[in-house]
């Protein structure tokens, strides 16, 4: 029998997608700079232990919350500072991709943060502002990259990228309200 009912479950499965999105490409980025592992041997590691931290912190989140309270908070947190460092690690060889890890980096440190310093009650009241703000940040980070691409490289990819992540920002901004009161 298990202990998480229908309706959590569901809420749960796009998170676990979403910490994924984000450790499988930290490992794929691994392995492609694994080829010049003699010249960045830290990033390798780094990139490997932070995918693997990250697909196995969400995997198995909700069984280690059990053991370490907070361990879902904590985790947040510590997916953010090693996005933002991925990020910055990997500024001096790409164009895109890092600025991509730093800013999933800031959108997981500031949900970490936020679920930090607020208790239940003021977490009810405040949740649909702070939604707003990061819908609004997805929406901003969108436009950004969509300039910075037209003035620079002009590569499709990017495009798309900024498309996804103007469309989940618009769609967060659309349905805050229902996001925290289901």
């Amino acid at each position: 029998m298990s202990l998480l009912s229908a309706s959590s479950r569901r809420k749960i499965v796009p998170e676990k997608i979403a910490h994924f999105c984000v450790g499988l490409p930290l490992i794929m980025k691994g392995i492609d700079k694994a080829e010049h592992f003699q010249e960045h041997p830290f990033l390798v590691i780094f990139l490997f232990a932070a995918g693997a931290f990250i697909i196995l912190g969400a995997t198995f989140e909700h069984k280690i919350e059990q053991r370490i309270p907070n361990f879902a908070k904590l985790f947040h947190v510590a997916e953010g500072m090693a996005l933002m460092a991925i990020g910055i690690a990997l500024l001096e060889k790409s164009s895109r991709i890092p600025y991509f890890f730093m800013f999933a980096g800031v959108v997981y440190l500031a949900i970490g943060i936020f679920e930090f310093v607020t208790n239940a009650e003021t977490k009810k009241r405040l949740a649909p502002r702070f939604i707003a703000v990061m819908g609004a940040a997805f929406l901003l980070f969108a436009a950004v990259a969509a300039v910075l691409n037209t003035l620079g490289t002009r590569n499709a990819w990017a495009y798309i990228t900024s498309g996804v992540i103007a469309v989940v920002g618009a769609f967060i901004l659309i349905s805050r309200r229902k996001l925290f009161h289901s």
